[in-house]
């Protein structure tokens, strides 16, 4: 697994079952954003997700799918697992390229999305696959 930045992924010794699990997949069109906000809030709301932290995951959400759409092909995917007191969500699409953070525009609003998913998460990364890739980040929940 690899990771941007300093940041390590958490790991976690747990069973399976113990995990809650919200999946969904989308075209590959824009409304696919919306869509994958949509989805979010519903799951972590219903996994009473406190609101500050589930927008953070929204919009991540929205930001991974976003480059899913624009710049991967295919089928996109949508995992969220709550154990505890982590939400992890995992994208997924059918480009094999890497996703790399752009230096941060002030005056742009677009090209800044691994650098908003890095603001608001705990840690992000990716795991490449034969076809195709999940980009993740990890979220902590207050106790």
């Amino acid at each position: 697994m690899r990771t941007d930045g300093s940041r390590r992924p958490t790991k976690h010794h747990s069973r399976p079952s113990e995990w809650r699990r919200a999946v969904t997949r989308l075209p590959e069109e824009a409304p696919a954003a919306g869509q994958a906000r949509h989805f979010a809030a519903s799951a972590l709301r219903a996994w009473e997700v406190p609101p500050d932290t589930r927008e953070d995951i929204v919009l991540a959400t929205s930001e991974l799918v976003t480059n899913a759409v624009e710049h991967g092909h295919g089928e996109v995917a949508v995992v969220l697992r709550q154990h505890d007191d982590r939400v992890v969500l995992r994208v997924w699409d059918e480009d094999l390229h890497v996703p790399v953070p752009r230096p941060a525009e002030q005056d742009s609003v677009r090209g800044n999305g691994l650098v908003i998913v890095d603001a608001v998460s705990e840690s992000w990364g990716y795991e490449t696959g034969a076809n195709g890739k999940w980009v993740w980040a990890e979220f902590a929940l207050p106790r």
